[in-house]
């Protein structure tokens, strides 16, 4: 097709420019459709009456905030870096990484490091939590934690469900579509553009990592999310395969939501959110810190001779 890599040889800065574009139209598009949809569906009209959507006691409101979010994610992560890859190269699923094999070990490797790494993530969690801003923008960190609290609310709303329909959903919207649509967005399209912009890869996953923590807007979960990033951001660097780091989002949502769907049909013996962080649980947090680090250490190992690019 003579439209396929069109923009090939624009420089970093106007893909970057296009890519913003693109991720904002879609987004508005997309959330227009899941509005219309929730008030077809649901009898739920946000455009017209928009506090409705605090109401998260009505089930029909949870119902609606769930085709809310699903189309917003796909338009707002998953079509923009598929567009943008098309115009910007002939072989938009390699510029993508999507079409580079990876060997059935690593994915293994990559699903205990989500789970080793639960306790040391955690804690990270607790250290953040802990940060307060200056005296003089107490304003801006009450409004902070209103946001937080409120965002803390629509989650617990959304998992807490003990059907089995219930939990195909809520891994279907909370881990399968974020997983592949923010890596797309975020290490397979901005994290490549910029290293063209910066020269430097180390630069570039930094940045990505930075981007992709501010925009979920969950401000004292800022440091373990950028966190998650750069660790994204790595596995696509030493694999060069964005399947890797889908993977590693995918198990990190998808545990939260089985844990929350364990724990509303039976109850858990840990709380999933304090686990490794509390009073003689530091050999927990010390084995999840040296756990973490060897099975990245491995990781790397297996792409260690791997031209990066």
């Amino acid at each position: 097709m003579l439209l396929r890599g069109l923009l090939t040889d624009r420089p970093p800065y106007r893909k970057f420019l296009i890519v913003v574009g693109l991720t904002l139209l879609c987004a508005i598009i997309f959330t227009i459709i899941g509005s219309l949809l929730a008030s077809i569906l649901y009898g739920i009209n946000p455009m017209s009456n928009p506090g409705i959507l605090q109401e998260v006691s009505n089930p029909s409101v949870v119902s609606a905030l769930k085709m809310m979010q699903l189309f917003s994610a796909i338009g707002t992560f998953i079509l923009p870096p598929f567009i943008a890859a098309f115009f910007f190269d002939a072989r938009p699923f390699d510029y993508l990484g999507l079409k580079q094999a990876v060997k059935p070990t690593v994915y293994l490797l990559v699903i205990l490091l989500m789970f080793v790494t639960v306790p040391f993530i955690n804690w990270m969690i607790v250290v953040n939590e802990g940060m307060h801003l200056p005296a003089a923008f107490k304003e801006v960190e009450e409004w902070m934690k209103g946001s937080e609290a409120q965002a803390a609310e629509i989650t617990k709303v959304f998992l807490n469900t003990s059907s089995i329909n219930g939990l195909i959903l809520n891994l279907f919207i909370i881990a399968i579509i974020p997983a592949i649509g923010e890596e797309l967005l975020f290490r397979g399209m901005i994290q490549r553009l910029f290293k063209e912009l910066s020269g430097n890869v180390h630069v570039a996953i930094i940045l990505a990592a930075v981007l992709f923590s501010a925009l979920h807007l969950q401000f004292y979960g800022f440091f373990p999310r950028f966190a998650l990033g750069v660790l994204l951001g790595y596995l696509y660097l030493w694999s060069g395969s964005l399947w890797l780091p889908i993977l590693a989002h995918f198990v990190n949502n998808a545990a939260a939501v089985m844990f929350s769907w364990m724990e509303a049909r039976q109850g858990l013996p840990f709380n999933q959110d304090t686990f490794g962080t509390g009073t003689g649980e530091e050999m927990v947090l010390a084995t999840s810190v040296f756990l973490t680090w060897g099975i990245l250490f491995a990781i790397y190992k297996q792409f260690a001779n791997r031209e990066k690019v």
